[in-house]
């Protein structure tokens, strides 16, 4: 009777700790081995105390339960709106359908290692795969961190998705081609020149240079400050959620002066366009 450490398979790295109490028996795969007798440490503690709920069998709450109670308190907390709404429709249309009537207590290792391998046989890009596992593994750690659980299953799976070498995949405008882009904008289309230019010679982000204020620009020392973006209709910080300052160069100096000259004639308040 009691709680011990063992690798199930000798060399493999991976340590499991099984429970004996009244002829009941527990066993999860943790990980690493120091990672083990910590968690062998917390439930002989716990057995200690008297507290046996973590062998009851008995559901405490449903992954639904804690998933809503993630996304109502952690996620706002700590994410954007539009990094909520992603996160909102992975649980919707990928993680619940799976797992949500499960009990958080009974969601192992390998459900979740089996749910995000089958959505890479299905197709989705490894970056996708991530994000799901990632929103498993958060609503885990609420579970975690209120004692529901004793290690969190969507750590330690180890490797999944295969990295990918994307360098020939980037087929980056030569200096001419670009050029050749920017005059055709310029000739036919003329009001998005200037967004086109900002775009090409600063390299932000199309969001950013929506929210972007005339505030924001320095023409004395030809640079711009990046504060803020634009996305599902918002405005919020950018997307590293740090500011952050680009050279302006002398043709997009020209180019900005022209039409923040115009936009006074127009009335209008921002640079390129009216982000609330």
């Amino acid at each position: 009777m009691g709680v011990k450490v063992r690798e199930k398979v000798k060399g493999s790295g991976v340590w499991w700790v099984f429970i004996n109490y009244r002829g009941k028996r527990e066993s999860t795969q943790v990980g690493a081995e120091k990672s083990a007798y910590e968690v062998k440490r917390l439930l002989e503690a716990k057995l200690a105390l008297g507290d046996y709920d973590f062998m009851n069998d008995t559901p405490i709450s449903t992954f639904k339960e804690y998933a809503d109670s993630w996304m109502k308190t952690t996620v706002p907390a700590t994410c954007k709106p539009s990094t909520q709404e992603d996160y909102q429709a992975i649980l919707d249309l990928h993680v619940l359908p799976l797992f949500k009537s499960k009990a958080i207590n009974v969601i192992k290792r390998g459900h979740i290692k089996n749910f995000l391998l089958s959505k890479i046989s299905e197709g989705f890009a490894g970056s996708t795969v991530t994000h799901m596992k990632n929103v498993v593994s958060g609503i885990m750690n609420k579970a975690l961190d209120e004692e529901v659980v004793i290690v969190n299953p969507a750590l330690g799976l180890g490797k999944i998705i295969q990295s990918t070498n994307h360098n020939d995949e980037i087929n980056p405008l030569t200096a001419p081609e670009l050029n050749q882009l920017l005059g055709a904008f310029e000739e036919h289309f003329s009001e998005y020149f200037t967004l086109s230019l900002l775009l090409a010679r600063t390299g932000m982000r199309i969001g950013e240079a929506i929210a972007l204020k005339w505030g924001d620009i320095d023409f004395n020392r030809r640079f711009i400050e990046i504060r803020r973006s634009f996305a599902r209709g918002r405005v919020s910080t950018p997307r590293s959620g740090k500011c952050r300052r680009v050279d302006m160069s002398p043709q997009l100096k020209l180019a900005l002066k022209k039409h923040q000259a115009e936009s006074k004639r127009k009335g209008m308040k921002l640079c390129l366009g009216d982000a609330p």
